[in-house]
């Protein structure tokens, strides 16, 4: 293990005040809080003036849970104090004797404000969840979580997706002399449920929140047992819908499943001449094609059968790619200096679980060959 990922409470913001250094927070005056805290006489596991994410993080490298010191991550509040005690855990941890990392990072989780309960609800521990992921998939394998500092929510959702994901999560109880591990537990998801609820999840991420009404009859064709993945919140007297931080677990653990299943699955590949639709009216999309050799590029993956170019756009400049599920077949969007453009490609997937894998390898494939 090399990296840890840690959630950041405001502990440190109450603890300066105490030692009288406020205005120096206030103002942003980094060098001399950073340098304060360097040369604090106590130990730093013990000191509680340091706050919890510095005692927490000493205690886990002193307990040896980290073989070496490559990677911490702080994930932060989306506040003017959530980036104050950020730039303070980095200064310390880059220069802190014994106890530095080669790489300290701070990132700032959007919406996760609890001053706005409605984004901190539907958006902001989403977010939290969404970033821990994606750091996770990142350092698959040599990761762990401390989940000491935060809102209770962050805690127990950072515990709910390493006990997910099987990434080791560390605690420590205000009373307790040192961290403890909450090792994995050796339990699967239902990902079969995925697959009902697919739809749903497709609409919800794409958009973040939606009107209830524009998605109640999907939402009442669920089983019981799905209502725990969705947020259904009243505001100005309309009701909306949203992935729930549940949800949001569920998704990255299946996903995971999927990506693992992806290296061993054994899938059909193309045994025909590839096929590619477009028309010669499209004169923007085709000097698109043309540019960026589209045609070619998805003759080379090698689970696809059929593409057809549905949708040209030259608004969007940025590039990009993005793939989604529509019922039996995969939407290409790639986006380009050029502009936008759909395609709908056809796979040699024969059922849900092919076309999930098929999909992961596509969005690999394009990563490493859409340039």
């Amino acid at each position: 293990m090399n990296s840890i990922i840690c959630t950041v409470g405001a502990s440190i913001k109450a603890n300066l005040k105490g030692l009288g250094l406020e205005n120096e927070f206030e103002s942003e005056n980094y060098e001399k809080l950073v340098n304060y805290f360097l040369n604090f006489e106590k130990d730093p596991e013990e000191a509680r003036e340091l706050g919890a994410e510095i005692n927490s993080t000493v205690s886990i490298l002193k307990r040896g849970y980290l073989d070496e010191r490559k990677n911490i991550y702080f994930l932060v509040s989306d506040t003017k104090d959530g980036e104050r005690i950020g730039n303070i855990l980095k200064g310390y941890f880059r220069n802190v004797k014994n106890f530095n990392f080669e790489n300290v990072e701070v990132i700032k989780i959007k919406r996760l404000d609890d001053s706005k309960p409605d984004d901190f609800k539907l958006y902001g521990l989403r977010n939290l969840v969404k970033e821990m992921a994606k750091i996770i998939k990142k350092n698959l394998g040599s990761v762990i979580i401390n989940a000491t500092g935060g809102y209770k929510a962050q805690i127990a959702f950072a515990l709910a997706l390493g006990q997910g994901l099987k990434v080791p999560v560390y605690y420590r109880f205000e009373r307790f002399q040192k961290v403890i591990e909450l090792e994995p537990l050796p339990i699967n998801l239902d990902t079969s449920l995925y697959f009902s609820v697919r739809s749903l999840f497709d609409i919800l991420e794409e958009k973040n929140v939606v009107l209830f009404r524009e998605v109640e009859n999907i939402y009442k064709g669920l089983g019981k047992e799905a209502t725990i993945f969705f947020d259904i919140e009243k505001i100005n007297n309309e009701k909306y819908i949203a992935i729930s931080p549940m949800g949001q677990i569920y998704l990255e653990v299946v996903r995971n499943e999927f990506y693992y299943l992806e290296k061993e699955y054994e899938l059909l590949e193309r045994d025909k001449e590839f096929v590619f639709i477009t028309s010669n009216k499209e004169g923007h999309s085709l000097e698109l094609i043309n540019k960026y050799r589209i045609k070619e590029l998805f003759e080379r993956f090698k689970y696809g059968t059929k593409a057809r170019v549905s949708v040209y756009s030259k608004n969007e400049k940025a590039k990009n790619f993005k793939v989604k599920i529509k019922g039996d077949n995969l939407v290409v969007i790639l986006t380009t200096k050029k502009g936008l453009i759909h395609l709908e490609l056809e796979t040699t997937a024969r059922n849900e679980m092919e076309l999930e894998i098929i999909k992961i390898k596509l969005e690999k494939y394009l990563e490493e060959n859409f340039k």
